[in-house]
């Protein structure tokens, strides 16, 4: 041995990891085995994979936070892109500055190790190390709002070789107005940018931790399901002829990518690959959630008298759709700054629309699965006493719900209904809807039954709003992600078990030698490490404080126009109405 080699310090663990949003074993299996995705087979032959439980409520923004924080929503404070305000009966919109605990990046910076972060989403304002590099993800209104990277100019560095940063390529839009073929060129171009953004970061800046979220694959899901899906009822063979290898492609694309990034590793360095939730055909039973309640009693209506109302209602809907198919970007936001409570206002309109309050005691936003009970003192116009009344009426829901049945086969639909309490734990649990459900994923759904029979069933029964239209939105969040490992010091060809996506941030601090903070709920998965990990983290101990924001990067609140940016991105993704 050299005098060289005796005297050179190891190599030091680097952790890269690619977020694939949406990204499904259901899918992912059956192509890993026939050959079609070959990068992510080795990667499982090579390493430990398997599910990954995300956030109890299946949302985007719960599940990225909880892998950035390794905490819980009822800690780290992020359920949403939005905060209910029960008050109003409306909605704030929030970004990553309102993150109660803090990142990986932030703990990896205080720690002296090199950051490259780009595209998690709830990243926004980007924090300001001191050894790495931020690029925002969707809750940055735009490239050009306040503190959308760090440094500040990296994005132009970027962009004069890459091309005008895309945040999200907005397909919903799009898919409204008919125009899927642009939909297929702009999900494949912000796919290909965040290619050449990731290599040329990783293969030019210093990095100890490396993240990289690709959110298109989410997008392509929700957009093009049903073309891929023979048993969607909305599979038209003609459509799918054209567009049925979508979303296959973009896994082939995200593998090859994925096959590029293992290529810029060391041997010391461990991969890991992660999806937020997994992916499925999408039905409208949520939508239809309010009139479950009306027909049951719990949600009553104002009763309509002849007048303009019920019209206006409507004209709103189609509006919306016309607005959302049809008006740029630059005219939605300058609605915005004339108008700036216009959306909101829009928005209670449509989820709300003759909701009688006075005698209304349980409701829902009929976006997502979940109940909210009209309670006094903290709802505006609340009715149910907190206490022994909201425990009784939270039970029967409970019961009820579980045995709500599929109007078409007439079985059971529900999985579980879920306590706020059993869920979320911390400062922040007070803001979750008291009950979220789980659909069965077993079998198809084709929407709530409901004592009107068929009628109910047709779109005018309930409020459907273009993002959320199961006729325009074919894909929808199902529970299990994706979770890989592989490199240094990783299991080879384990099958991981029970692995929540709180687990991931304290796998790769104790991957990175350092220690656990006690915010996180998460556990080192431990079992698909080949060896001990040489790090403060099996002892406990506390991390180094991070670093405080910069002068001029706070926590922000968002501009009227920023929030009808962000609301239209919402919109977008199928996030919003």
């Amino acid at each position: 041995m050299s005098r060289q080699e005796q005297t050179s310090p190891p190599a030091r663990r680097r952790v890269l990891v690619m977020g694939l949003d949406g990204a499904t074993f259901d899918l992912m299996g059956p192509w890993m085995a026939e050959g079609r995705l070959p990068n992510l087979a080795r990667l499982a032959a090579y390493g430990a994979h398997g599910p990954l439980d995300p956030a109890p409520n299946l949302r985007s923004a719960a599940s990225w936070t909880s892998f950035a924080t390794g905490a819980n929503p009822g800690r780290h404070g992020i359920y949403e892109f939005y905060d209910f305000e029960p008050q109003s009966y409306g909605i704030r919109f929030v970004n990553g500055g309102e993150r109660a605990v803090p990142a990986l990046w932030q703990l990896a910076d205080a720690a002296g190790l090199a950051t490259v972060s780009v595209n998690v989403p709830m990243s926004y304002p980007a924090e300001a190390l001191a050894h790495g590099i931020l690029l925002a993800g969707l809750d940055a209104p735009g490239t050009a709002s306040p503190g959308f990277c760090h440094p500040a100019g990296i994005l132009a560095e970027l962009e004069d070789r890459f091309g005008r940063y895309i945040i999200e390529p907005g397909l919903t839009g799009c898919i409204v107005d008919g125009r899927l073929d642009e939909a297929v060129a702009l999900l494949f171009a912000e796919i290909e940018q965040k290619r050449q953004v990731a290599l040329a970061l990783l293969q030019e800046k210093p990095w100890d931790l490396g993240i990289i979220v690709f959110r298109s694959l989410d997008a392509a899901q929700h957009c093009f399901w049903k073309h891929l899906d023979p048993g969607h009822p909305a599979h038209d063979p003609g459509l799918a002829a054209r567009y049925g290898s979508v979303i296959p492609r973009v896994y082939q694309t995200l593998d090859a990518i994925a096959g590029e990034l293992c290529g810029l590793l060391g041997p010391e360095d461990v991969f890991v690959i992660l999806s937020d939730h997994g992916a499925g055909p999408k039905h409208p039973a949520a939508n239809q959630l309010n009139a479950w309640l009306a027909a049951h009693g719990y949600l009553a209506y104002q009763e309509r008298r002849p007048g303009l109302g019920p019209a206006v209602t409507t004209a709103l809907q189609a509006a919306y759709r016309l607005v959302a198919a049809k008006l740029p970007r630059r005219g939605k936001e300058a609605i915005a700054r004339l108008l700036p409570g216009l959306r909101n206002r829009v928005q209670s309109r449509l989820c709300f629309t003759g909701i009688d309050w006075s005698r209304t005691r349980a409701y829902s936003d009929t976006l997502f699965a979940n109940i909210r009970l009209n309670l006094a003192g903290r709802e505006g116009q609340g009715i149910v006493s907190p206490g022994a009344e909201a425990a009784a009426l939270l039970a029967e829901l409970k019961a009820a719900l579980l045995d709500c049945r599929d109007a078409a086969s007439g079985e059971r639909i529900v999985e579980a209904v879920l306590l706020r309490d059993e869920i979320y734990h911390g400062a922040h649990a007070g803001r979750a809807p008291d009950l979220t459900i789980r659909w069965r994923e077993d079998g198809r759904i084709s929407g709530l039954a409901l004592p009107g029979g068929p009628a109910d069933q047709d779109p005018a029964a309930y409020p459907l709003i273009p993002a959320e239209d199961a006729r325009v939105i074919s894909g929808d969040h199902r529970r299990f992600g994706v979770f890989f490992a592989a490199g240094h010091g990783i299991r080879p060809d384990f099958r991981l078990a029970d692995a929540r996506i709180i687990d991931v941030a304290p796998t790769i601090l104790a991957l990175l030698g350092l220690p656990i903070p006690d915010h996180m709920d998460g556990r080192v998965l431990a079992e698909l490490l080949a060896e001990p990990v040489a790090s403060g983290a099996a002892g406990g101990g506390k991390p180094p404080a991070p670093p405080a924001p910069a002068a001029g990067q706070p926590a922000r609140t968002y501009t009227g126009a920023e929030r009808e940016a962000i609301a239209q991105r919402m919109r977008d993704l199928g996030y919003l109405e």
